[in-house]
């Protein structure tokens, strides 16, 4: 089983690496062999033939440079996608992925474009913790949230947010799921406080073998 872990120098807000430490533990106790490779800036980013890619929560800075990095790839990762490659992108690092995030200083920055949502940046943060219903795994969810963002034009929502912060004002949606594409603003890191979570990963990863 490979793994990349994107940008886990400039996107590892609030202990957001150890999303990778558990999965990959869970895939260990199911008999999985699993590698773990790192890609960041300077890198080549190729994600093409990876099992699963995650990235984690950035401040509002280093996501522009990240977007801004992943522009020349976005082809390799649609690719990927296309393929069976499954990414989950906690914090602000799915915002990356639609049509725009749109600065506090008014700023349009372009997305990967892949979905169909977008993203303002505001002055005031909404700091809150969430808890969440889904579909995906028995349980309630829960997560911390730090944004200073609304994103709106999301058409298929990973959450259902029951107490805290969903996707827009006043929005009891949360984050989006689009095919094998996983991104929620729940940090914390969210699989190793949600575990039936990090085992729907998992299980999910071993059908696609």
């Amino acid at each position: 089983m490979r793994i990349i872990h994107l940008f886990a120098d400039l996107c590892n807000l609030y202990g957001d690496y150890g999303n990778v430490c558990g999965l990959k533990r869970a895939l260990e106790n199911k008999g999985q062999n699993v590698e773990i490779e790192y890609q960041s800036i300077d890198d080549e980013i190729d994600v093409s033939g990876a099992d699963f890619v995650f990235i984690g929560s950035a401040t509002e800075r280093n996501q522009k440079v990240a977007l801004n990095y992943l522009q020349s790839y976005k082809d390799n990762i649609k690719a990927a996608l296309d393929n069976g490659t499954v990414i989950l992108a906690t914090g602000n690092s799915f915002e990356m992925f639609g049509q725009s995030v749109t600065d506090c200083d008014g700023i349009k920055h372009e997305g990967l474009s892949f979905f169909p949502y977008e993203t303002i940046e505001g002055k005031e943060r909404i700091v809150t913790d969430s808890l969440c219903d889904t579909s995906l795994c028995g349980g309630d969810i829960i997560g911390f949230v730090n944004k200073a963002s609304l994103t709106t034009g999301v058409t298929s929502p990973l959450f259902d947010v029951k107490q805290g912060s969903g996707n827009g004002k006043d929005d009891n949606k949360e984050g989006v799921h689009y095919g094998n594409f996983y991104g929620t603003h729940l940090i914390g890191p969210v699989l190793i406080r949600n575990p039936q979570l990090c085992e729907y990963f998992a299980d999910m990863l071993i059908k696609k073998q």
